[in-house]
């Protein structure tokens, strides 16, 4: 509104400048014509006022009938923005399409204007970074807070299967075996297996002899029981000293070779690969599988909610630090560099080619829903004052030709 004031001053001091030159312009040639005898100069001050009075007039009129007829006679040809305000509007909104919105101007002008490193210099800013982790763990936030734990857990759980689903679980868990027990790992899985078998005989001793004795004729002494115990222990453990001490153990051969026979099964054998595939299909549809899918979902929710509503949390630290270092790739590293320079300038483009017309034609709607009479005030409080400076240069320009020809007149006569 202030800006509109101003505009209205300005306007109403150039117009009363302009006019007071026309008035000026006639008090001036009746003066002339009253006192033409005096003095052999006044006949040319005559001529430069007459003159003047005729391009004020004329550049009067002229600036006039843009916006309204000339002392409200309508005139053909004047009110001429008023009259034609549809075409304007259309003229506008093409003039904006096709000179504002050209995709050639707009990217030499975002290459010119070395917009990267404006975004790194921005990103930079330890302000910025801490605004851009505000923004983005409040958004983190908003999403966590409105989505259905529920349809997330199933969704998860859906696109695991399918991809599981696909995967060739033999084949894998073969190559797997063969990474994991290669060379003397075979050995070392061996000696860790016996060595377990013998902890588990250590730790249940007394389910071991109730199952023995329950296997035992009952004639046969309470002892036996607990001899065979021992002596399972005793040849477990001797087994397991021998396998330590000796690497070339036959079980050690035969233990090898059961393994690398079951890894080539694993990665060849048709029916043992269907029976991975079965184990694999019944353990992702397990009730377990899908619960630990919706555990491991709740967890990562509440781990993100906690995150990002901590102001010093790693989850705000890590943004800022990857947004600094953003800022350090893109401005040093000039790979990086233009590429992001020419995926700024692609997406502006394709934007403004997508949406150049309709901005035209968004410009024509918005100038043709003003009012006829708003738009010519704002027209000619834009442009109004400028065009004042055209009646003031007619007024001088009109005298002097006046006073060209009266002294050109002058040598025919």
């Amino acid at each position: 509104m202030e800006d509109e004031q101003q505009r209205i001053i300005n306007l109403r001091r150039m117009q009363r400048l302009a006019t007071g030159l026309l008035v000026a312009a006639g008090v001036l040639f009746v003066l002339a014509s009253i006192f033409r005898d005096v003095a052999p100069w006044v006949p040319f001050v005559r001529a430069f006022a007459e003159a003047a009075m005729v391009g004020a007039f004329a550049d009067w009129f002229a600036v006039t009938a843009l916006f309204r007829h000339p002392l409200g006679i309508p005139i053909p040809h004047t009110a001429i923005i008023p009259n034609r305000k549809s075409q304007i509007a259309v003229g506008f909104g093409r003039f904006i399409e096709h000179n504002f919105l050209d995709p050639d101007q707009i990217t030499t002008r975002i290459r010119s204007q070395n917009l990267v490193k404006r975004l790194a210099k921005w990103l930079r800013s330890p302000e910025r970074a801490n605004q851009i982790a505000d923004a983005v763990t409040e958004i983190i936030r908003g999403i966590l807070n409105v989505i259905d734990d529920d349809e997330v857990s199933r969704a998860l759980s859906r696109g695991l299967n399918q991809r599981l689903e696909t995967i060739r679980a033999a084949p894998l868990v073969g190559r797997f075996l063969g990474i994991l027990l290669a060379g003397d790992r075979q050995r070392d899985a061996l000696v860790q297996l016996i060595n377990l078998l013998a902890e588990v005989i250590a730790t249940n001793e007394n389910e071991i002899r109730r199952r023995i004795a329950r296997e035992l004729p009952p004639w046969v002494p309470r002892i036996v029981d607990r001899r065979i115990y021992e002596r399972l222990l005793e040849g477990v453990q001797r087994l397991l000293d021998e396998l330590r001490g000796n690497p070339d153990h036959p079980v050690y051969h035969q233990f090898a070779g059961l393994i690398d026979r079951w890894i080539v099964d694993l990665q060849f054998d048709p029916q043992m690969q269907q029976q991975i595939d079965g184990l694999k299909h019944e353990l992702i549809n397990h009730p377990v599988a899908q619960e630990l899918v919706r555990m491991s979902w709740r967890d990562l929710k509440l781990t993100l909610l906690e995150q990002s509503v901590t102001s010093s949390s790693s989850l705000r630290r890590s943004i800022v630090v990857a947004v600094e270092r953003f800022a350090d790739v893109i401005e040093d590293n000039n790979e990086w560099y233009e590429k992001i320079e020419n995926w700024m300038t692609a997406v502006v483009v394709a934007l403004v080619s997508r949406y150049r017309h309709v901005i035209g034609e968004f410009v024509t709607q918005v100038v043709n829903s003003w009012d006829t009479q708003m738009t010519t005030r704002k027209i000619e409080l834009q442009f109004g004052r400028d065009l004042q400076f055209i009646r003031i240069n007619g007024t001088i320009v009109g005298g002097l030709v006046g006073l060209i020809i009266h002294s050109v007149s002058l040598l025919f006569t």
